[in-house]
């Protein structure tokens, strides 16, 4: 057994035993993965519900588009009658007004991740986001944020490690944070003002 299915099951054993390695879970992608992977298996109770059960949205979502189907057929069939003799009439003209222009209301921009701005910290499940003390995976934690944390941005971007980190400040401190993981899920999540 090589050291990533060691990581994996010892993920999946502290997901079931509701015991986070914050420090594995943050630097080992097999054992983050286990973990969560388990997590949403025990929280949606997949493992729990019988297999019969799980069907039953199946058969719903048939039984209304068999009944939606055979209504729409039945109504377009047109029963036998004999034909009629046609009867001309003359043609009403029609006088086409000019469509009127609506204005389309502009789409409101979407927030992003700027300094002096909002964010919140997301996808970190029961682990925190670390705030450093400089850019980097290998400087000193100084804080840490929950998830829901509402934050202010006090500087960024800075590149390092691999990372794209935000200096940011909450209820419990100020620090560097990466704004995604190297996987791509975002931490910090951009709020409008």
């Amino acid at each position: 057994m090589d050291g990533s299915d060691t990581m994996y099951r010892r993920g999946i054993e502290d997901a079931e035993a509701n015991d986070l390695n914050p420090f594995y879970y943050q630097h080992y992608y097999h054992y983050r993965r286990g973990y969560d992977e388990t997590r949403r298996r025990v929280r949606t109770g997949v493992d729990k519900a019988p297999g019969w059960l799980l069907m039953v949205p199946v058969v719903l979502v048939l039984g209304v588009a068999l009944v939606w189907f055979w209504s729409a057929w039945s109504s377009t069939r047109t029963p036998l009658t004999p034909p009629v003799a046609a009867v001309p009439s003359p043609m009403p003209t029609a006088t086409l007004a000019p469509p009127t222009a609506t204005p389309e209301p502009s789409p409101t921009p979407a927030p992003v991740l700027k300094a002096g701005g909002v964010a919140r910290v997301v996808n970190v499940g029961e682990a925190q986001l670390r705030g450093r003390q400089q850019p980097g995976t290998g400087q000193p934690v100084q804080a840490r944020f929950e998830e829901g944390t509402t934050v202010r941005v006090l500087e960024g971007p800075v590149d390092a490690d691999g990372f794209t980190w935000w200096r940011i400040e909450g209820p419990r401190g100020n620090g560097w944070s990466a704004e995604r993981s190297a996987e791509g899920v975002v931490w910090l999540e951009p709020v409008a003002e």
